[in-house]
């Protein structure tokens, strides 16, 4: 079955050259992708689930550990 865009995790963040923006499937993924960002030097690096929740890459992660956060 197709993803569609509201089955994705949202990848937000500040570079240099301006705003920044990716997409990911899998919760997983995306806090890879966020924790890079953060590791490069952008600023407001954030994610937001499907759902609409918004967290920090190192909170998300956490939430995933703690079994709150469901992800494939």
């Amino acid at each position: 079955m197709p993803q569609t865009q509201s089955s994705q995790y949202v990848i937000t963040g500040k570079a240099q050259e301006g705003f920044v923006q990716q997409t990911r499937v899998r919760a997983a993924s995306a806090v890879v992708l966020a924790k890079s960002w953060v590791a490069a030097g952008h600023a407001d690096v954030q994610i937001v689930d499907p759902l609409g929740t918004t967290l920090h890459p190192d909170g998300y992660r956490h939430a995933i550990k703690s079994g709150l956060k469901s992800y494939r």
